[in-house]
């Protein structure tokens, strides 16, 4: 097998490798089908953020306070640090134990039904702490909760990877991580209607409406086709190349739907030597898969380097200690400001690539918590001009938060493993990444409760020396995968490229696979598609 090359020192394009292109239609408007799509597997990413909307608000509500919490002499309500700790670090611990599954569960289940067991685990969760006034099953039902969105994040990321066509797979991950700014917003609306509610009403009815999208997934997702490269990775190659045609139908020709599964069955043809059973994992950690995993980890962790789980996880409470009025409110407009950057980030991804956006959301957050540092070390000003800025401050942080991070880590991680290790080494890095957070949520308390340290927002200052770590990580390490193909990725990584030469090599293997796929396409005497069946011809553009 030839070896690849840089873009600089091309190689030379036989004709007997070289005979025919497919017709790929790159259009948004053409690609209505898998956009359709995103926007149904995005919708299980939505617990993850109203999860993270509600339950940071609880802290602050009287009526959960009433149950869980205690009342001091002047006559508020509060919250110890333990149960504060517990219930926000709990939800982490589950998403560890759900992330840490995630390979062995996608060795032998579909993906579809991975998210149907999370849905089923969410309902049972939502059941338990709405009704429960117990710390022990409150406690269990967060780890329940923990454990669910492990399992969505990591398998909605898989599958939108191996699915999405190699152009749109960053615009459609940030149109599937709209769920999860939505779900957060969603989740401080309804707390701030509730809030003022003196009963458990106030939490149970942001609780119920937990429920609508788990049962929604349970029902419809046995009707959804299954991600054709998990199918070929299992010895079932007729259904998959049937699941491929129907995600790419009315912008693939059959010569290009051939080119793209003639890549898939090279890859596997690759990875077949190396088995299925347990020591499967262990090849995360050997030769070219290691330099893979320990980007995959990295760029997951990113999200708790510069210190978004203290945002998140404690916001509502961050404001109200730092003596913000009406802190529910403001917690809503911040996180407005988040949403904006996740939009703005999709008219950037395909032209920018994600490696740019993460590297620009990763500076943006720096910037964020120094100032949140700042404002609060700097002696004499007045309490109104900090809650100010601590506001500015958090808006900027969750702006750019949503701008790079939320939207593209999870699947700029789920891009670098092999296809064999997908599943394994994802859930690995997201795990490595929930254990961060769980350090983040658990310590916390410790350094902005006013019965412990009471750092208060200088806490920031942490966060800010994390941040710049982060930063010259994602800079040496992680490589523009924008617009590349998963067996091309696999390729690069096989062949050693360095992180600056991902964005120009020419991947020979691949080539020769799809010419692979143009043979048999033609040799059946398939056409191409139909002026019909192309909506924008003038967009369309060739893969090569």
């Amino acid at each position: 097998m030839e070896k690849s090359h840089e873009a600089s020192e091309p190689q030379e394009a036989g004709p007997e490798w070289r005979t025919a292109e497919g017709v790929r239609d790159t259009s948004l408007r053409g690609n209505w089908r898998i956009l359709l799509v995103t926007l149904y597997i995005g919708m299980s990413l939505f617990e993850y953020g109203f999860d993270k909307g509600v339950v940071a608000g609880f802290q602050a509500m009287p009526g959960f306070l009433q149950v869980f919490g205690y009342q001091t002499p002047d006559g508020s309500w509060e919250i110890e640090s333990t149960p504060q700790q517990i219930i926000t670090s709990f939800m982490t611990v589950g998403g560890i134990v759900g992330s840490l599954a995630t390979g062995p569960i996608g060795a032998h289940l579909c993906r579809r039904y991975s998210l149907m067991i999370a849905s089923v685990f969410i309902v049972a969760s939502t059941v338990i702490m709405s009704e429960t006034t117990s710390f022990g099953a409150l406690y269990f039902a967060r780890l329940l909760v923990g454990v669910a969105n492990g399992v969505f994040i990591n398998f909605a990321t898989v599958f939108l990877g191996e699915i999405a066509p190699p152009h749109l797979r960053g615009l459609c991950f940030g149109i599937a991580c709209f769920w999860i700014t939505l779900g957060r917003v969603i989740g401080m609306v309804v707390n701030n209607a509730t809030a003022d509610i003196m009963s458990r009403k106030a939490y149970q009815i942001p609780l119920y409406i937990c429920f609508v999208i788990p049962v929604f997934l349970i029902l419809t997702l046995p009707f959804l086709p299954e991600s054709p490269r998990w199918l070929i990775q299992h010895n079932r190659p007729e259904e998959a190349l049937k699941s491929l045609r129907a995600y790419r139908k009315g912008t693939y020709d059959e010569v290009a739907i051939q080119q793209e599964f003639e890549e898939m069955k090279m890859v596997a043809e690759h990875e077949a030597a190396a088995g299925k059973d347990w020591r499967l994992m262990l090849e995360m950690f050997r030769g070219a898969n290691l330099r893979r995993t320990i980007i995959s980890i990295g760029v997951t962790s990113a999200n708790a380097g510069v210190g978004t789980m203290f945002i998140l996880s404690f916001g509502t409470y961050f404001l109200k200690i730092a003596k913000v009025s009406n802190p529910f409110m403001w917690t809503i407009v911040t996180n407005c400001f988040g949403l904006v950057g996740l939009i703005l980030s999709w008219c950037a991804i395909t032209r920018v690539g994600r490696r740019r956006l993460i590297l620009a959301s990763c500076i943006i957050c720096a910037v964020a918590m120094l100032l949140v540092a700042v404002l609060y070390t700097v002696p004499g000003l007045s309490p109104s001009k900090a809650g100010t800025g601590l506001v500015v401050a958090v808006s900027l942080f969750l702006f750019g938060f949503n701008f790079g991070l939320e939207s593209y880590a999870f699947l700029t991680s789920g891009e670098m493993p092999a296809q064999n290790l997908r599943a394994y080494t994802q859930g690995l890095s997201i795990a490595v990444s929930f254990v961060l957070a769980w350090v983040c949520t658990f310590t916390a308390p410790y350094f902005i409760n006013p019965a412990e340290l009471n750092w208060g927002p200088k806490y920031g200052w942490i966060w800010f020396g994390s941040s710049i770590i982060t930063i010259a990580f994602v800079y040496f390490m992680l490589p523009d995968v924008n617009g590349r193909s998963l067996e091309e990725i696999d390729e690069m990584f096989r062949n050693k490229v360095s992180t600056r030469g991902f964005k120009t090599y020419v991947c020979v293997e691949v080539e020769q696979a799809r010419s692979r796929g143009t043979m048999n396409a033609l040799a059946h005497g398939e056409k191409t598609l139909d002026q019909e069946d192309i909506q924008d011809e003038g967009n369309a553009k060739n893969v090569s």
